[in-house]
């Protein structure tokens, strides 16, 4: 039988063990940077915006669900997006994914989000992985490709190439640009 219960800052090496698989499996065996299980304990810690629930077959975890909460206009407020979605291999095809995306839904509608969103690997690999009909069963409808574009490092990228441009702009340009958009005074909105 397969129960499930909200994760817990003590289950942060389970959760750390599980997502750890759960990227090796989709990067394909090539081993990531390692997962940092401090980050786990300070996600987990944001219990306002980030949840999980974890499946057990007896007392053997089995599966994990994570979820964080963000809002939109177009949602019409708040909604969940699963961030994470892993069952051990041994007790795939067994209910346990069905189980932890019941668990997300129960949570969704006690928290009163619009709706629940979840992110496919690339494709090909999504049309050809059992994930894309476990969601479409569970009531999923594809909404289109997901981009992301990755922040750590970029803000010193786009210093230095801002301070390259400005550095070949001539001085009445910059002069212009400077009086159009004034650095010290905050943006103002009709």
């Amino acid at each position: 039988m397969v129960t499930t219960r909200e994760v817990s800052l003590d289950d942060a090496t389970t959760v750390t063990h599980m997502v750890a698989a759960l990227l090796a499996e989709l990067e394909g065996g090539q081993k990531q940077g390692r997962l940092d299980t401090q980050l786990v304990v300070d996600l987990l810690a944001m219990k306002e915006r980030v949840h999980g629930f974890l499946a057990f077959t007896d007392a053997r975890p089995v599966g994990l669900i994570m979820l964080s909460e963000s809002a939109a206009l177009f949602a019409g407020g708040t909604y969940g997006i699963i961030t994470e979605l892993y069952v051990v291999p041994d007790q795939r095809s067994s209910g346990v994914a069905m189980r932890l995306i019941e668990a997300g839904v129960g949570l969704g509608t006690v928290k009163g989000w619009g709706q629940l969103e979840v992110g496919a690997p690339r494709q090909p690999m999504w049309s050809r992985s059992p994930n894309s009909a476990l969601y479409l069963k569970a009531g999923f409808a594809e909404i289109g490709p997901r981009l992301k574009l990755p922040l750590h490092g970029l803000a010193g990228q786009r210093a230095k190439r801002n301070a390259a441009e400005r550095s070949r702009l001539d001085p009445r340009r910059q002069r212009a640009l400077s009086r159009c958009i004034p650095e010290s005074s905050p943006a103002r909105f009709a």
